[in-house]
C-alpha cells in the first residue's frame, strides 16, 4: 500500500488527484516523511519551471530543439530497479522539466501564429480604409517636432493614423490618440516611437460622430480623458 502511494506523489504535487486519492494521500502523509520531502521537492521545482516558462523562448530555440528530437532514435523504456528517494525525485525533475519545455514551445508556437494572424487582419482594415471610396487625407505638423497623417472612412467607421519624427518620451509618458467631437475625447490606442525609425500605423475603430483626431502626450499606462493639450489635430469632417 505504502508503494501505491508513493506513486501519487507527483500527481499529489501537481493537484491532479481525486478527492477520495487527496484525502488517502493526505493521511499517508502524515506518516511517510520520504514522500513529505518528495512533494516539497516537487512543488517547488513546479514554481521555478512555471516561472521559466514564462519567458517566451527564443525562435532559435525552438528549432535546436526540434532539430535534436529529428535526428534522435527513440529507444524502447528500460525497466527501472527500485531507486532511492533522490534518484526518484531527480527523475521526476528531468521529466517535469522536458514537460514544461514542450509546452512553452507549443505555446510560443500558438502566440506567433496568433500573432501572425492578426497582423494580417489589422493589415487588410488598413488597405479597406485606404481603398475606401470616401476616404479623407489630412496631414499636419506635430508640436515640437514631426507629423501625422490621418486617412478615414466614414463608411467604414475607421480611420488609419500615421506618425513620424516624433520626438523619444521618457518611461513614464506615451503618446495617446483621441477621437474629438461633440462628446468627450475617447481614446483611440497609445503610442511610443522606437529608438530608430517610427511608430507602427494606429486603426482608430468606431469614428462616430467623431470630427478631429487628437494627439496628446500622456502617463505611460494611458488615459481615459485628455490630461494635457493636443499637439496634433486633423480634422476628419
Amino acid at each position: 500500500m505504502s508503494e501505491n502511494m508513493h506513486t501519487l506523489a507527483a500527481a499529489y504535487a501537481l493537484d491532479s488527484l481525486t478527492d477520495v486519492e487527496r484525502r488517502r494521500f493526505d493521511t499517508h502523509l502524515n506518516d511517510c516523511d520520504t514522500c513529505a520531502d518528495e512533494v516539497d521537492g516537487m512543488r517547488e521545482t513546479v514554481t521555478r519551471l512555471a516561472t521559466a516558462a514564462a519567458q517566451e523562448p527564443p525562435e532559435a530555440l525552438r528549432e535546436r530543439v526540434l532539430a535534436q528530437a529529428a535526428r534522435t532514435r527513440q529507444l524502447p523504456p528500460r525497466v527501472r530497479r527500485p531507486g532511492s528517494g533522490r534518484t526518484r525525485r531527480l527523475g521526476w525533475m528531468l521529466s517535469a522539466a522536458c514537460l514544461v519545455l514542450a509546452v512553452v514551445l507549443g505555446l510560443a508556437t500558438l502566440r506567433e501564429q496568433h500573432t501572425r494572424e492578426r497582423a494580417d487582419r489589422l493589415n487588410r482594415e488598413i488597405a479597406a480604409v485606404m481603398a475606401a471610396s470616401d476616404a479623407r487625407t489630412v496631414s499636419g505638423s506635430v508640436r515640437p517636432g514631426g507629423s501625422g497623417t490621418v486617412v478615414a472612412s466614414r463608411s467604414l467607421g475607421k480611420a488609419v493614423i500615421v506618425m513620424s519624427g516624433l520626438p523619444q518620451l521618457s518611461s513614464a509618458k506615451t503618446y495617446e490618440l483621441w477621437l474629438m467631437g461633440p462628446q468627450p475625447p475617447r481614446p483611440a490606442g497609445t503610442m511610443r516611437p522606437p529608438v530608430h525609425g517610427n511608430p507602427k500605423p494606429i486603426l482608430a475603430t468606431g469614428l462616430g460622430d467623431a470630427t478631429q483626431i487628437g494627439l496628446t502626450v500622456e502617463p505611460a499606462e494611458g488615459s481615459s480623458r485628455p490630461t494635457s493639450q493636443p499637439i496634433f489635430t486633423a480634422t476628419i469632417s
